[in-house]
């Protein structure tokens, strides 16, 4: 797959994580009685979580940094006590942005997509209806937005911010499936059928925004914290071990996407962004 890496201000082709495996497991048919039976339901998650806590999965980590170039300078800590424990490891984030500047939330690959006036959504090959994605919460506002999907790899840090200061309004989990959240998945609709968490979120600069925590195949526990109001940066939760989707929802005429994020979309482009920089800004 090709992403655009906007700070080196090149594309390249993103080297998957257990392709072989996930090829099986997709593409044929003794690999989808596994995935029905044993992979979506969370037993192989319960299972692998469990193994990924313990001490006994430390020996993973130098081979993971070490095959996916990842820059642990700035970690917290350099010591971690499993391969969880690296996986949800808390990093210094930054932004330079001003107040009405869009910033990503998480360290992902982005894509941009329209709201219809029907409240539905053209992912990739799926057809979403919004109430599908968010639940119970009301996405009656959100007819003619735009729609933010980050898709976050596992070399990623799974940590995630508030983009801007508000409050929460409103938050509903709902239980589900664990599907990878890569293309290979995209018949399975899996943001409407994985385990995800909503949240109706009224923000200073951007009005109402749902924002949407997708689970995936592996663990993809999702974890957010209890908070009410926020500030920009304020850490929101964490992804354990697993692909994951942060989805979020804005109404219409509130933001400007910038214009490369939004040319690599049109053309079928993931755009790799960090947490903190600049993704647009407020039209209002």
């Amino acid at each position: 797959m090709t992403i655009y890496d906007r700070a080196a201000g090149a594309f390249f082709e993103e080297i998957e994580y257990g392709a072989k495996g996930l090829d099986f497991l997709y593409n044929t048919a003794a690999g989808r009685i596994l995935l029905k039976a044993f992979f979506c339901r969370g037993i192989y998650s319960k299972i692998y979580g469990a193994f990924m806590k313990s001490r006994f999965s430390t020996g993973k980590i130098r081979p993971f940094v070490e095959k996916y170039n990842i820059d642990l300078s700035a970690c917290d800590t350099a010591e971690f006590h499993s391969f969880d424990e690296f996986f949800t490891r808390k990093c210094r984030f930054t932004t330079d942005c001003k107040a009405d500047e869009l910033i990503a939330p998480c360290c992902g690959r982005l894509s941009v997509y329209p709201i219809t006036d029907e409240l539905e959504l053209r992912i990739k090959r799926s057809v979403y209806t919004l109430s599908e994605l968010a639940g119970k919460l009301d996405v009656s506002g959100f007819a003619g937005g735009i729609c933010l999907v980050y898709r976050l790899a596992v070399e990623d840090c799974h940590r995630y911010v508030f983009c801007d200061d508000g409050k929460i309004l409103q938050t509903e989990e709902i239980p589900g499936e664990l599907h990878t959240v890569r293309p290979i998945s995209e018949k399975y609709r899996v943001f409407s059928r994985n385990h995800r968490v909503c949240s109706r979120l009224l923000t200073r600069h951007f009005g109402e925004i749902i924002q949407i925590e997708v689970g995936a195949l592996q663990v993809g526990k999702i974890t957010n914290h209890d908070v009410g109001d926020f500030s920009r940066m304020d850490e929101k939760g964490y992804f354990s071990f697993g692909g994951s989707t942060i989805i979020q929802l804005f109404k219409r005429g509130v933001i400007e996407v910038c214009g490369d994020i939004l040319k690599n979309s049109e053309n079928g482009i993931e755009t790799l962004v960090k947490t903190g920089e600049k993704i647009g800004r407020t039209k209002c």
